[in-house]
Parts: C-alpha cells; structure tokens; sequence
C-alpha cells in the first residue's frame, strides 16, 4: 500500500506540473472496499477526478503472459492443460467474470486518447470490457475443448472453495465507450490465440 501511495504521489505531481492529457487504469473492483487494491485503486480515481484525467476502468484483461509466476487465471488454465493435462482450480468456478483480450484492450486505449475530448465525462469513468459475463467453470471448459482439438486431453479438477478475491460481486459495466470501439476478439478466440502461443 505504501509502495503504491508514493507511486500515485509522484506520478499526479508530475501531471500536475507539466498538465498533461492523462488516463488512470483503475479497476471494477474500485468499490469493493474489503480490497486493498480496490481501496488503492479509489484513491487513484479521486485524484484523476481533480486532474482532470479519464479514469478507465479495467476488469479482466487477458493475453500473453511472459512472466508465468504473475499468470492470470486463463494463462494458468492453458499451461496447467498443457504441461500437467489437468486444469486444477482454485475455486469451484461458480464466480462470473467479463474478459477482455489484451488487443482490444490496447485499441481501445489508443481510441481514448485519440479522443480523448469527444469521451471525457466529468466524474465518470469508462469501462473498458465486453460487457459479457462468463463462469471460470465455462473458461476451463472453453480451453478443454480447444485443447481436445490440438489432440491434447485435458481434465477438469473444480476445487470446494469459493471466490475470496471478488467475493463474485457483479458491477455492471458502463456500456458509454461502446459507441467508440467495439472489441475484435470473442472469448474463445482469444484463447485461441494464447493457446497457439504457448503450444
């Protein structure tokens, strides 16, 4: 928490200096006050608020992953199906989840910068996702499936847990940026992608 305080110090004082154009990637789980991260990413926001930034929230965004030890939960399934053939999880996969591949994302950053007026709302944050909600149990079943057609079979190991991250609290999405962009990848062909990479 300190570390990211100093972070955002900095970072706003800089902004403030040179008054720069700006985006704040927040999160969804900025209201989620049971999180310190969600907390953090609050704070973030107000700041942006009174710089006049666009704050643009994050949900689930997805894609390759260079680093595995900070792997996300797809990138996790696809390499635990690849090496171990077995997708063991964390939870029993009940929670629901809105996923964003990571090129849809990084367009649609350009296209909040490029404009950047046109979308600026005072005091409103733009949500940057599908606006699709899907279970981890679908997820693990989705990349099951593409993986039994490379010839790879894989099996599905639920765990009793429930979510403790989320605590599969569903916000629902501003559908606002959807006016300006529209995301490229479906889901499954998203994982495909990934799948073709790690393979």
């Amino acid at each position: 928490m300190s570390n990211n305080i100093k972070l955002m110090n900095n970072t706003f004082d800089l902004i403030k200096k040179f008054n720069k154009k700006f985006i704040f990637a927040s999160s969804q789980m900025s209201n989620m006050t049971y999180s310190n991260y969600g907390i953090l990413k609050n704070i973030g926001e107000k700041y942006s608020n009174i710089l006049e930034g666009i704050i643009v929230k994050f949900w689930n965004v997805y894609g390759i992953e260079k680093d595995l030890s900070k792997s996300h939960v797809i990138t996790d399934f696809i390499i635990k199906g690849i090496k171990k053939k077995k997708i063991d999880m964390l939870t029993n996969g009940k929670e629901m989840r809105d996923f964003l591949y990571a090129e849809d994302c990084c367009e649609g950053l350009e296209i909040i910068m490029k404009k950047f007026n046109q979308i600026k709302r005072y005091n409103k944050p733009v949500d940057l996702t599908t606006g699709k909600y899907t279970t981890i149990l679908n997820v693990a079943k989705i990349i099951k499936k593409i993986l039994s057609e490379k010839k790879i079979n894989v099996s599905i190991k639920p765990s009793k847990s429930s979510d403790t991250v989320q605590k599969d609290k569903r916000n629902l999405p501003d559908r606002f940026f959807l006016r300006f962009w529209k995301p490229k990848y479906s889901l499954e062909q998203g994982i495909v992608e990934i799948i073709k990479y790690y393979i």
